[in-house]
């Protein structure tokens, strides 16, 4: 039932949570399914030890929950020592997030100045500033496709975003591309011979085009991006697939833009990240 009602993402990191949740109760002779309360309690203290995030820790624990709730179970981590182990993972971790390192429009600009000619170039250029303008996630972005874009008179244009994180039932939104913009996507279009699917495709050595993005791609092209404008070593590092979102949301902040704006550019539903950011 579960298969249509969430995204392939989340039901991926499901069957991962469950696997890892699984391993431990069988390299310590214990029953995973139904859970005893006390079993899930050591599962935490373990991640504790290991040094995991809070935030994965109570997702691990929110999967198990649903799970047994699934299965008509009661779940076994309303219970007092589920309880109990969470707020005392509160006590004795840091809830902090790592923040990914944000790129720009001071950055990008850069790049759209010294990155030179070729297929890469071309690419990369109208990948930053469609992932700029749209504040795309990596999914939204790797899933745009040639037919979700309409090119304006004037020399703008705008994408649709089909589907979101925080549009579930695929209602869609548009977003604005701006001349700057239009202006690389289409270089980038009419150097791979794109004319129909998916805008952003890997490349096979210096001249061919080959399938779609894969979304675990993107964190490495803004590290890429981010070390050719001369970031150091370390801050490199820091950079991610969410790095050209961040930067984005900064931008507009550092310029006054309200809040509800930002959130709605951002399709956030929710103004815990973008102040995060």
């Amino acid at each position: 039932m579960a298969q249509r009602a969430y995204a392939s993402n989340t039901l991926r990191a499901q069957k991962a949570d469950g696997a890892i949740f699984q391993a431990f109760c069988e390299a310590n002779s214990l029953a995973f399914f139904p859970a005893d309360p006390n079993t899930i309690r050591a599962f935490i203290e373990d991640c504790i030890d290991k040094q995991k995030k809070p935030a994965t820790i109570r997702r691990y624990v929110a999967t198990i929950a649903r799970a047994h709730i699934a299965a008509g179970l009661l779940s076994p981590c309303a219970s007092e020592p589920v309880r109990l182990a969470l707020k005392e993972m509160g006590r004795v971790t840091s809830s902090r997030q790592r923040q990914a390192l944000a790129l720009g429009w001071v950055e990008i600009k850069e790049f759209l100045k010294t990155a030179g000619e070729g297929l890469r170039a071309d690419r990369e250029r109208a990948l930053l500033c469609v992932a700029y303008d749209t504040m795309a996630r990596r999914s939204e972005l790797v899933a745009f496709d040639l037919a979700d874009i309409e090119f304006m008179p004037n020399g703008s244009g705008t994408i649709l975003i089909r589907r979101s994180k925080t549009d579930a039932a695929g209602e869609g939104t548009s977003a604005y591309l701006s001349h700057e913009t239009v202006k690389w996507l289409k270089k980038w279009l009419d150097a791979a011979g794109i004319d129909d699917g998916a805008i952003f495709r890997r490349l096979i050595g210096q001249n061919r085009v080959g399938e779609r993005l894969h979304v675990d791609i993107i964190g490495d092209i803004y590290k890429r991006v981010a070390r050719w404008v001369g970031m150091p070593a370390k801050q490199v590092d820091q950079v991610s697939g969410h790095s050209v979102r961040v930067g984005a949301t900064q931008d507009l902040l550092s310029l006054n833009i309200d809040l509800a704006s930002i959130m709605q550019s951002g399709r956030w539903k929710s103004s815990r990240m973008p102040m995060r950011y």
